[in-house]
């Protein structure tokens, strides 16, 4: 059995990543992906079995780089704040991944492309988040009840407004990602 080589399997990932941000998903292939990485197409088919499978393993490899295991605030901080916390982190991971974040929008964008048993399976919302507006939600702080509207109102604009500096050759500020912060806490809590 052939051994896995992590070089190979992370230059095809970088490779994949930048192609979809340069060309779209439905422009990323096999083929282009191995050419970019320096890799045979063989090598490139022996850790993926097609497009789908790629794109399914490096949405979950991307989702755990940007959404999943945040660092939980204290638990004695004020919601309020145990809710900027976690912005915070989600705003220093996504402007730090940039090309990652552009991949995770447009598989969101486009879960057709996934395999199928990843195609529900994309949220913004991770665990930590998810506690703190919880107990929020329990000590009757919030303005909805309704988990879809609160990443309405939070984490999606700040995904947009990551990317769309992005895709522009701009970045944001501290200042601007506290300001965000700001609205997003006055947007969802009474």
């Amino acid at each position: 059995m052939r051994q896995r080589d992590e070089n190979k399997i992370s230059a095809l990932s970088k490779a994949a990543i930048d192609l979809v941000a340069e060309q779209g998903i439905i422009n990323l292939s096999i083929n282009k992906m191995a050419k970019r990485a320096g890799v045979s197409v063989a090598t490139a088919y022996v850790y993926y079995d097609n497009k789908a499978d790629l794109l399914g393993k490096l949405f979950q490899q991307v989702q755990n780089l940007l959404i999943n295991n945040m660092t939980m605030p204290a638990v004695d901080l004020p919601i309020k704040e145990q809710f900027a916390l976690i912005l915070r982190q989600y705003a220093a991971r996504f402007r730090n991944n940039v090309k990652e974040v552009e991949f995770l929008a447009a598989m969101l964008a486009n879960p057709q492309f996934l395999p199928s048993d990843l195609q529900n399976s994309g949220s913004l919302l991770n665990n930590e988040l998810l506690t703190v507006i919880t107990q929020a939600y329990r000590q009757k702080l919030l303005v909805t009840g309704s988990v879809d509207l609160i990443v309405a109102q939070t984490i999606q604009p700040m995904q947009w407004l990551l990317q769309s500096r992005i895709q522009n050759g701009l970045t944001v500020s501290d200042a601007e990602i506290e300001e965000f912060i700001t609205m997003a806490t006055r947007a969802i809590f009474k």
